[in-house]
């Protein structure tokens, strides 16, 4: 990864800009590549756009695909944002408490990140899109070793798809995809302490899907527009005037 001279100063700035007592920053940064100087005063990239997978291996868990800058001008206030993604990601050590990382989700890749923006939410944090971009991401790597291949060279050739799906089933019982109900899950261990690591109680994971547009039941996206407009989410119109 690449950092902004100051990256850190910039970004405890840009949380406390941010309209909310437990903000949380994170989007897909930039490539490595990018010039994150010259950047300063351009609109940041904004992660909008979530997909049901469609490869079988990923178990229709949803894709973040709508990491773009939406923005016309660059905002000093940070814009609110659906997900959370581990490229960049800034809040109070705080959250740790709160929502600590479940060690029971080895070798998963796709899920992480719908995992954790439920659970922030409903434990009350907002999310947010930083105002500037001060990280920039090496992605690709297509000469580098890969995390999946870490796991064959630990176990065996072959094995990390299968362990992949396996975990797969957790996150889904947590987000209440029918087919991966507590009675359908086998082996239960899946679930093991899943009580410790799921959804907050400050805000209702229903309310949250229905903010940013997604039915797990009928797998089904809803264009919700707040995010790729930089509008405020539904029931948050009390902050608007921050962006005026």
């Amino acid at each position: 990864m690449t950092f902004l001279q100051d990256w850190d100063d910039i970004s405890i700035k840009m949380l406390k800009a941010a309209p909310s007592d437990k903000p949380v920053l994170s989007h897909y940064p930039p490539s490595h590549q990018m010039d994150l100087a010259r950047e300063a005063g351009e609109p940041s990239p904004r992660l909008c756009g979530p997909v049901f997978a469609e490869s079988d291996l990923e178990s229709q868990i949803i894709r973040l695909e709508g990491g773009q800058k939406w923005d016309k001008h660059h905002w000093d206030v940070p814009r609110f944002a659906p997900f959370t993604a581990a490229g960049y990601f800034v809040s109070h050590s705080g959250f740790l408490r709160e929502v600590p990382f479940d060690p029971f989700l080895p070798w998963i890749f796709m899920g992480e990140e719908i995992i954790m923006s439920t659970r922030l939410w409903t434990s009350g944090y907002d999310i947010f899109s930083p105002a500037q971009s001060v990280v920039g991401h090496m992605y690709v790597r297509r000469h580098k070793p890969k995390f999946w291949e870490s796991v064959h060279r630990v176990f065996t050739h072959g094995v990390h798809n299968p362990l992949q799906m396996l975990v797969l089933n957790r996150i889904k019982y947590q987000l209440g995809y029918p087919e991966a109900a507590a009675d359908q899950i086998m082996p239960k261990s899946v679930l093991t302490a899943v009580e410790q690591y799921s959804m907050g109680s400050a805000r209702p994971l229903e309310e949250y899907m229905r903010i940013v547009g997604l039915n797990m039941t009928t797998k089904e996206v809803t264009y919700t527009e707040w995010c790729e407009t930089g509008k405020v989410p539904p029931g948050f119109e009390k902050f608007a005037s921050s962006y005026e």
